[in-house]
């Protein structure tokens, strides 16, 4: 599946019926399957056949409390090598917004205290404008977003096993779903956070560029 053609359905499931595809996570889990589609073809033979494999909402303890992580690549001895959190926010944005943050930034701390070395991701996908019927005239403050998820981004020096709240990756996806074929406004991300990169094309393989700097005896990925 190509990033265009999950969009593309991700508009149709959303236009259909938006309260069915939130709740049910249709919506979501085709950008779920994406990513992990990524991961699965990038697994080196050595990793198949140690066992390690790429999971769908997979229960991880955290530091305080067990965690679903929407993908994952986990080892069947040593456990998560590589976890990613996706989430999608198509209306109401302003009033939430704050609230997800702080609740990304915490799933962060308690995915990195009992897992200091798995390397760390997010994805967040918000339309340019909302959809939603009745929502239209909603306004989105993709720029202050943008430099907000910068914030929390770029974990890495040689102390990185001691930094909590911090992502080693993030995405942040704008979409224009008014399209007829969704488009990705990476342009707008960027100008509002040039200092941070924060595309979804190149996410996965920033994630196994870090894995791979890290554990260099590790024959993961391909």
């Amino acid at each position: 599946m190509t990033l265009d053609e999950a969009l593309l359905e991700m508009k149709r499931i959303y236009s259909n019926d938006p309260v069915v595809a939130v709740r049910g996570q249709a919506f979501i889990k085709l950008l779920h399957d994406f990513l992990a589609e990524q991961l699965d073809a990038r697994l080196s033979k050595a990793a198949q056949r140690r066992g390690i494999k790429v999971a769908r909402e997979a229960m991880i303890l955290g530091s305080h409390k067990p965690k679903n992580v929407d993908v994952a690549v986990i080892d069947p001895t040593n456990g998560p090598l590589l976890v990613i959190g996706v989430r999608s926010q198509m209306s109401s944005v302003s009033k939430n917004v704050l609230n997800y943050y702080e609740g990304i930034v915490g799933e962060c701390i308690s995915l990195q205290d009992r897992f200091p070395m798995a390397v760390n991701g997010y994805v967040y996908l918000m339309p340019m404008r909302a959809i939603k019927v009745g929502s239209e005239s909603q306004t989105i403050d993709h720029q202050r977003y943008a430099r907000m998820y910068a914030q929390i981004t770029g974990r890495a020096g040689q102390d990185y096993k001691s930094t909590r709240g911090v992502y080693d990756h993030f995405a942040y996806m704008v979409v224009d779903f008014n399209e007829e074929q969704p488009v990705l406004l990476d342009d707008l991300v960027t100008a509002a956070a040039p200092h941070a990169e924060l595309r979804v094309d190149n996410f996965v393989e920033r994630m196994i560029a870090t894995f791979s700097e890290r554990h260099l005896f590790l024959s993961v990925f391909d």
